[in-house]
C-alpha cells in the first residue's frame, strides 16, 4: 500500500523561556514555534518543526493544498511541489519558503524513519559517532554588577551538568572592557575542564570587537558573528588568529571569505536534513568547520538536530543547545538533556518523540493571545 500524505497541519505555539534571554537585539519573551504534523493514508504519523508563526500560514495556503494525495516517502517529488527549481536570488518570499520545507522535511524525514522501522540516525548513516556533541550554551547576565560572578557560576553549574566540551555565552551587552573581564574569568573558572566561545549576534563595532580580540583570543575557542560585516570578520580572524563563524550558511557568498572557518546555519532556514548533509559536505572539502545553530525549538526540532549531530560526519563541532532554555520541550517523557557532552537518540523509529498535546495546546492558545514574538526586534534608538 503506497503511503500517500492525507494532511497536513501547522500549529503555531509560543513557548516561554524559563528566565528572560538577553542578548544584542534586546530581551525575549518567548519563542515562537510551527509545529508541523503529516498524516497518511497509511495511519502513520511524522512532526517536524519550523521557526516563527509564518510557516503556518504557508503550509495551509500552499504547501499542504499541492502535497495531499502525493507520495509522502517520495521526498524529491514534494519538493518540487512546494519549491520551484531555482530559488531566485532576488525574491525573499522563496527564503522564507525554503525555511517553511525546511521544518516540512522533518516531519517526512520523520515518516520515512518510521516506515522503515529505524531511528532517523540510523537511516541518515549510522552512529558515526557515540553521541551528538553539544555545548553548554548561555545568554548574558543583564546586570552588569553581577555579569561576571554570576556567568562563572552558571558556567561552572552547566560545564558540571552536561559535560560539554565547551562553554558558549552572548556578548555585545555590556561594554567591553567588562566582557573582557567576564571572559579571562570564565578562562581561569573551566581551565582543564571546557574551552570557551562567545556570541555576538554582530553587536559589537569593528574597533570594539578588535579590542575584545586582542585581549581574548589565547582563551577563545570561537567567535561566533562579532561584527555586521563578512569581510570585517575575516579580517578579524586573521589579524588575532582567532576562529570566526558565521550564520550565513549561502556557499556562493561564504566561500570569497576563507577566513571564516566556521558555518553555523539553522536547521529549517538552510533547507533542512538534506541540506545540512549537502552542506556539510561541501563545507569538508573546504576545510571549514560546521555546526548547527540553535532557536529555541521545542523537543521535535531539537531531536532532528540531535539525529544529524551523531551521524552526520561534517557536523565537526559540538552544536548549540537551547533545549534547557524553554519552559516546555512540547514532548512526552523525560528531555533530551545535554550529557557527558551529548545527547544520545531512542532506539525507537523515527524522531523517538511523541508531542505533548496538552502542552502544544496551551502554548497555541498563548501564541493566538500574543502573537509571534520576534527574536531580532528593532532598534529605533541605536545610533551607532
Amino acid at each position: 500500500m503506497t503511503c500517500r500524505i492525507k494532511d497536513i497541519r501547522a500549529i503555531p505555539v509560543n513557548i516561554p523561556y524559563r528566565s528572560t534571554p538577553v542578548m544584542t537585539c534586546g530581551e525575549i519573551a518567548a519563542s515562537t514555534r510551527t509545529i508541523i504534523v503529516v498524516e497518511t493514508t497509511t495511519g502513520d504519523i511524522g512532526y517536524g518543526e519550523a521557526s516563527y508563526a509564518f510557516p503556518a500560514d504557508i503550509i495551509g495556503k500552499e504547501f499542504a493544498p499541492a502535497l495531499i494525495g502525493l507520495d509522502a516517502l517520495d521526498h524529491a517529488l514534494l519538493r518540487r511541489h512546494c519549491l520551484p527549481r531555482h530559488l531566485d536570488l532576488g525574491t525573499p518570499s522563496l527564503k522564507m519558503r525554503l525555511a517553511v520545507w525546511g521544518g516540512l522535511e522533518i516531519a517526512l524525514w520523520d515518516l520515512l524513519a518510521k516506515r522503515s522501522g529505524l531511528p532517523l540516525y540510523r537511516l541518515l548513516g549510522g552512529a558515526y559517532r557515540p553521541r551528538a556533541p553539544f555545548v553548554a550554551y548561555s545568554y548574558a547576565e543583564p546586570d552588569p554588577d553581577k555579569a561576571v560572578p554570576a556567568m562563572v557560576d552558571r558556567a561552572r553549574r552547566a560545564i558540571e551538568e552536561s559535560g560539554a566540551p565547551i562553554f558558549e555565552v552572548k556578548i555585545g551587552v555590556h561594554p567591553v572592557e567588562l566582557e573582557i573581564e567576564m571572559v579571562e574569568a570564565l578562562h581561569r573558572a573551566l581551565a582543564g575542564r571546557a574551552r570557551i566561545a562567545v556570541d555576538a549576534n554582530m553587536g559589537l563595532s569593528f574597533a570594539a570587537a578588535r579590542k575584545f580580540a586582542v585581549a581574548t583570543a589565547p582563551f577563545l575557542e570561537n567567535l561566533e558573528e562579532p561584527v555586521a560585516s563578512l569581510a570585517d570578520m575575516e579580517r578579524l580572524s586573521g589579524e588575532y588568529a582567532i576562529d570566526v563563524s558565521t550564520h550565513c550558511s549561502d556557499l556562493e557568498v561564504i566561500l570569497k571569505y576563507p577566513g571564516i572557518g566556521g558555518i553555523v546555519p539553522t536547521l529549517d532556514a538552510c533547507g533542512g536534513i538534506s541540506a545540512v548533509r549537502k552542506l556539510a559536505e561541501v563545507c569538508g572539502a573546504h576545510g571549514r568547520r560546521l555546526w548547527l545553530r540553535s532557536h529555541a525549538e521545542s523537543g521535535i526540532g531539537w531531536a532532528a538536530m540531535v539525529h544529524l549531530g551523531i551521524s552526520v560526519p561534517g557536523l565537526n563541532r559540538p552544536g548549540q543547545s537551547l533545549i534547557d532554555s524553554i519552559e516546555d520541550d512540547l514532548i512526552l517523557g523525560d528531555r533530551w538533556h545535554v550529557r557527558s557532552g551529548g545527547v544520545v537518540p531512542p532506539e525507537k523509529p523515527g524522531l523517538g518523540i511523541e508531542p505533548d498535546w496538552d502542552a502544544i495546546g496551551r502554548y497555541h492558545d498563548a501564541f493566538l493571545a500574543d502573537g509571534e514574538i520576534q527574536a531580532f526586534t528593532p532598534s529605533p534608538d541605536n545610533f551607532q
